[in-house]
């Protein structure tokens, strides 16, 4: 497995895995502008010899800190250490930029990423009511210092 920046060539792959096994529903354009602007780093998971992606994700640098804006492993890939990885990655590349924070919403629902997190370091902040839509669920924010 590989992690490498997000390219153009892949947006459409990205926003299809989104549309399938996301929970957020980006769009091809605000893919799209992950790409475009300065502050804002994203990455996908491939397989040696595999162009498709099994996983995306990236975060936004604000000044010392890095917010982590969207993760998603597709569904058939999960359950393998995927998305430890890439949160790794992505913890790894915000020390490099001298981030002393990084912060994250999940969804209340989603108990395993939220395990997930909690045994990468990041400890609840606080939750923001009905952040999420289709369906409506709770936003859990996280935090860890790096």
């Amino acid at each position: 497995m590989r992690i490498v920046p997000l390219e153009s060539t892949q947006l459409d792959l990205v926003t299809a895995i989104e549309e399938q096994d996301g929970d957020v529903g980006w769009s091809r354009a605000q893919f799209e502008k992950e790409l475009a602007g300065e502050f804002r780093r994203f990455f996908v998971v491939l397989e040696e010899d595999d162009p498709n992606p099994l996983a995306y994700g990236g975060y936004w640098k604000a000044g010392p800190e890095a917010q982590i804006t969207n993760l998603v492993v597709r569904r058939e890939s999960r359950c393998r250490g995927i998305a430890k990885r890439l949160v790794e990655f992505i913890l790894d590349c915000a020390r490099g930029e001298e981030c002393t924070t990084c912060t994250l919403e999940v969804r209340a629902a989603n108990a395993h990423a939220q395990a997930l997190y909690r045994n990468l370091g990041f400890d609840v902040k606080g939750t923001r009511p009905t952040l999420y839509t289709n369906p409506v669920d709770d936003a859990v924010l996280m935090e860890k210092v790096l």
